[in-house]
């Protein structure tokens, strides 16, 4: 389950998120401008080379060159490996919006009662 509504996927290998302050850099937008602008900014950054900051707690943030070949969403790594993938667009630090509660609980009664469920959130704080 991948709560996050800010547009994320992978570059080379890497986990990348474009969050914005707060992780609001979609806030506002419906499902669909989320998941388009996901898109098209895994489009736009394949085969460019990037400035990476890591931010570490402990030590100085440093800066890595990053090259974006290949790029892939959240749900292709997810598909591509097996697994079965369900998005939620929520807004991080605010309550879920009620229809994503509602798409919620109708994924929920449709898995097996066996199914384990891992979620996807930034640190598991805010909407898990």
């Amino acid at each position: 389950v991948d709560l996050r509504e800010e547009s994320h996927g992978f570059s080379h290998g890497n986990a990348v998120t474009w969050c914005g302050e707060r992780n609001w850099a979609n806030v506002g937008k419906s499902r669909q401008q989320v998941l388009q602008d996901e898109q098209q900014r895994l489009a736009e950054a394949r085969g460019q080379r990037f400035q990476v900051v890591i931010e570490h707690t402990k030590k100085r943030n440093e800066c890595i060159p990053l090259a974006a070949n290949p790029t892939m969403t959240e749900k292709e790594l997810g598909e591509q490996i097996g697994s079965r993938y369900f998005r939620l667009t929520d807004t991080d630090h605010v309550w879920p919006a009620a229809e994503n509660i509602d798409m919620f609980i109708d994924f929920i009664q449709q898995l097996p009662a066996d199914a384990w469920i891992h979620f996807h959130c930034e640190a598991g704080d805010g909407r898990t």
